[in-house]
């Protein structure tokens, strides 16, 4: 396959027109792009014992220069897609030897979007290889797509909602009397999403434990608050993905059938593969005492003798995936006027069939002074003895994502895009996920919870949020000044809400309440506007704020999320 992306190279880049004949046909373009973000408020998460931060200020300031390359002779075609991303800026140095490096001082990156060799009527007529690094997208939706499972995401630039990474495969077409093609795609090697640079964040949040089971969930959670209270706070030390082996039964593939009913677009696929987002499938807890206590520089009471340092392994679970889409224009009030434009639809439907995982909890001795607990397995059936049935994380219960959307052109100046989305990319499974936790802050209460055997006691509240999220996704285009003059405006609402349960001692009962998406507890949204002036010689700017609004515990108020941002943006292309 090296050889194959040298030979390319060497052709487009090194002149093959002399090599292949007189008739190569050469194709190029690119841009050149400068983008600078601002954050407009901080993010921290954590304690004053281990503390996360993304600052106010310079999120971002790159300059992308990118090469769009297309070799053609006959039947046979070579693409390149490359951008050569400077970063701007260094994110650290840790010493002075680091100001005689240029690349710590003038960090880079190449981003691979294609570069791949494609055959037309490849041995029969009809039937079209291409092989490479490449993004196979099938999906219908505008930019959320469930169905688009073979490419790994890209959510590292949070402004590029929908983005995908290329990857090595093998693609095959065979069109069908020219109205249906039937489509197969192998994929040798996987490749996990490339998560956002806040991402990072998330591993503070000790308290969203990823259990199914609600009594591990509370027997876990006050047994972290008992150690805490005796000077010993739980802390994720490191989360290690853990790469599947480059195995041929590792190997993913899919399958597409797609056609045109009655001027309709239609297609039904299969995927077999992972998911590109992972889990914790193992936790190992140590013991790391400080040489003198710690305290709290705003609480001299508040005070810890070391941190339990746990290290989670992070696995990507198996899937297959079952896709429905369709497409097209419904003409509903065309009889009243011809000036009515035809509304556009898209369906996207996907089923996915996860394969069941569970979390393994593996411990050192901890010694808390009054309390000391043996190395090894965790008890996870509470009966004395180590081991048991471990938790399960993700069941293999099947579960839907979607996206219906409509869109509508008033004329030639405004466009409108409305979409119900339940399942965002990086969500996965059922049932609620703990989004916040809570136990008792006194020591004997929780003594007492210990002693009953009842942890539901222990658990004095608890924010859940459902696993898969709906969402209204509402924009508008307006087009001035001959279309040079782009307003943008872009939400997402989250429709999902929080439920909200704490333990009433009186009733001797869970109380549970659902905070809707209106109200100040379950409200979470994203507002996007966008102002862009289009020169017509290759030249556009543009300027927006992208506002994440809610609680910390919500969708989009998450400090993981990243936070609200201002940018700026420059591009020239050729």
């Amino acid at each position: 396959m090296n050889t194959v992306r040298m030979t390319l190279l060497a052709v487009v880049l090194l002149g093959g027109a002399q090599a292949l004949g007189d008739e190569l046909e050469l194709r190029w373009g690119g841009r050149v792009q400068s983008d600078v973000r601002f954050r407009i408020e901080s993010k921290r998460t954590g304690d004053f014992y281990k503390e996360y931060e993304l600052p106010a200020g310079v999120a971002r300031n790159e300059n992308i220069f990118k090469i769009k390359l297309d070799a053609i002779h006959g039947s046979l075609a070579g693409v390149a897609d490359v951008d050569f991303v400077w970063l701007g800026y260094p994110e650290s140095l840790d010493g002075i030897a680091d100001l005689s490096v240029r690349g710590n001082l003038d960090p880079y990156y190449l981003q691979v979007h294609a570069l791949y060799l494609e055959a037309a009527d490849f041995i029969v007529e009809g039937l079209d290889l291409r092989v490479g690094q490449q993004q196979v997208k099938w999906g219908v939706g505008d930019q959320f797509n469930p169905t688009n499972t073979i490419n790994p995401n890209d959510v590292e630039d949070v402004l590029l909602f929908g983005e995908q990474m290329a990857n090595l495969m093998v693609k095959l077409d065979y069109a069908i009397y020219d109205l249906w093609t039937v489509s197969g795609v192998l994929v040798p090697v996987f490749k996990p999403a490339l998560l956002p640079r806040s991402a990072q964040l998330g591993i503070a949040a000790t308290d969203r434990y990823p259990f199914i089971n609600e009594q591990m969930r509370h027997r876990i959670r006050s047994e972290q608050q008992l150690s805490r209270l005796l000077g010993w706070p739980t802390v994720v030390d490191a989360a290690v993905p853990v790469m599947p082996e480059k195995s041929v039964e590792n190997m993913q593939f899919a399958f597409r059938l797609s056609g045109t009913i009655l001027d309709q677009d239609i297609a039904v696929s299969y995927y077999r593969g992972r998911a590109d987002f992972p889990l914790a499938y193992q936790n190992h807890t140590g013991q790391g005492p400080f040489a003198e206590q710690l305290c709290n520089p705003l609480d001299d009471q508040d005070c810890v003798n070391g941190l339990l340092e746990t290290v989670t392994s992070l696995g990507y679970p198996e899937i297959q995936v079952v896709g429905l889409n369709l497409s097209g224009e419904v003409d509903p009030l065309g009889w009243i006027s011809g000036g009515i434009h035809p509304i556009g639809y898209r369906l996207e439907l996907a089923v996915i069939f996860p394969r069941r995982q569970t979390i393994g909890m593996i411990q050192e001795e901890l010694d808390f002074g009054i309390i000391t607990q043996p190395a090894g397995e965790y008890d996870y059936d509470g009966d004395g003895n180590p081991g048991g049935a471990r938790p399960v994380v993700v069941d293999s219960i099947p579960f839907f994502k979607w996206v219906l959307g409509l869109d509508y052109s008033f004329g030639r100046h405004v466009y409108a895009n409305l979409m119900w989305i339940h399942g965002l990319a990086d969500e996965f499974g059922i049932g609620p996920a703990v989004r916040r936790g809570e136990s008792p802050s006194d020591q004997a209460d929780l003594l007492d919870c210990h002693l009953s055997g009842d942890y539901r006691t222990c658990n004095s509240r608890e924010m859940l949020r459902q696993r898969l999220g709906d969402y209204l996704v509402f924009g508008l285009d307006f087009k001035f000044l001959d279309d040079r003059l782009l307003l943008r405006l872009f939400s997402i609402l989250d429709l999902t809400g929080i439920d909200e349960a704490t333990w009433d001692r009186r009733a001797d009962r869970m109380l549970k309440k659902h905070d809707s998406f209106y109200s100040e507890k379950g409200f979470s949204a994203v507002i996007y506007p966008e102002l862009g002036y289009n020169f017509k010689n290759g030249l556009e700017v543009g300027l927006g704020v992208l506002l994440q609004l809610g609680e910390d515990y919500t969708k989009f108020g998450d400090p993981a999320a990243g936070g609200s941002l201002a940018w700026t943006r420059a591009r020239f292309s050729f």
